[in-house]
């Protein structure tokens, strides 16, 4: 049995991570566009996010894009004008062709 592929719908960003050194010896990261990338996106349950008292919903995806190496764990994506931070990413096949990357909304 042979599937048809489904072509993604939605454009993806993925944001490219730069350290900006400060005066006082210390350094903070800063988020560049990058490539934009096709995927297919699958809305995920939220999860928490505990902060002193306060609970914070966190929106998760999955965005399956074709297969790439210059992604890794703690990277950002954007889509629909959010940000969200990669925490897992997963080959779907065997013969590499796609990778699933798991993403919580990224707390600025």
């Amino acid at each position: 049995k042979h599937r048809i592929p489904r072509r993604p719908e939605n454009k993806l960003e993925l944001l490219t991570p730069v350290r900006l050194d400060d005066d006082a010896g210390g350094a903070s990261i800063s988020w560049l566009p990058g490539a934009e990338v096709w995927a297919q996106i699958q809305q995920l349950t939220s999860t928490r996010d505990y902060f002193g008292d306060r609970t914070h919903r966190l929106r998760r995806i999955a965005a399956t894009i074709r297969h790439r190496t210059d992604i890794v764990l703690g990277w950002r994506v954007r889509f629909e004008d959010a940000d969200y931070e990669v925490v897992s990413i997963e080959n779907d096949r065997d013969d590499r062709a796609r990778l699933t990357l798991v993403c919580e909304e990224a707390v600025i």
